[in-house]
């Protein structure tokens, strides 16, 4: 064999070996970082707890009946799940109830259940937070009301510690 074919095979060898290692080290930069993701959640209050679940892609608000009838007779609830799938911690500063279709949110100050803000969310954990769904009602009544706005319902936010803010992919239809 010709040397210089030899070295053409281990220079290409050796080319697809530093891409390779490249590539790695990119995809360990990006997955070592905090990776928020938030989903929306409908409930009710009473018995000492909260009865929720996620709302579903339709946003189609739940019926409660068969829930008041088990002794869950408090207010409707509106809540957000924020989950770290990343490596790395990720702070939540601010959770916000926003308008589908509109300009509007809301930022409850003292009427917000779950841990106190700002909060520290380990890799891999999740925390939430809920708020009465009368703020959402009050919130959509008064942007089609007072702003005239075409609100299709109401979604949740929540501002992080890095400057970004994640949404529920799902909408509450109010």
């Amino acid at each position: 064999m010709d040397s210089d074919f030899i070295a053409l095979v281990i220079a290409s060898i050796s080319l697809l070996v530093a891409g390779l290692s490249l590539g790695w080290q990119i995809a360990q930069w990006l997955l070592s970082a905090g990776r928020p993701k938030a989903k929306l959640l409908h409930g009710v209050q009473g018995r000492g707890g909260l009865a929720t679940g996620p709302v579903e892609k339709s946003g189609e608000p739940r019926n409660f009946e068969s829930l008041r009838e088990q002794g869950f007779n408090g207010p409707e609830i509106i809540g957000v799940q924020v989950t770290n799938h990343g490596r790395a911690p990720v702070t939540v500063d601010r959770i916000a109830l926003c308008t589908r279709g509109g300009n509007m949110s809301v930022v409850p100050q003292n009427e917000l259940l779950g841990p106190a803000l700002p909060h520290r969310l380990e890799a891999g954990t999740n925390e939430s937070w809920y708020m009465e769904a009368d703020f959402g009602y009050r919130l959509v009544a008064a942007s089609r009301a007072a702003l005239h706005e075409q609100i299709r319902g109401v979604y949740m936010s929540a501002a992080l510690g890095s400057g970004k803010s994640i949404s529920t992919p799902t909408t509450l239809r109010m």
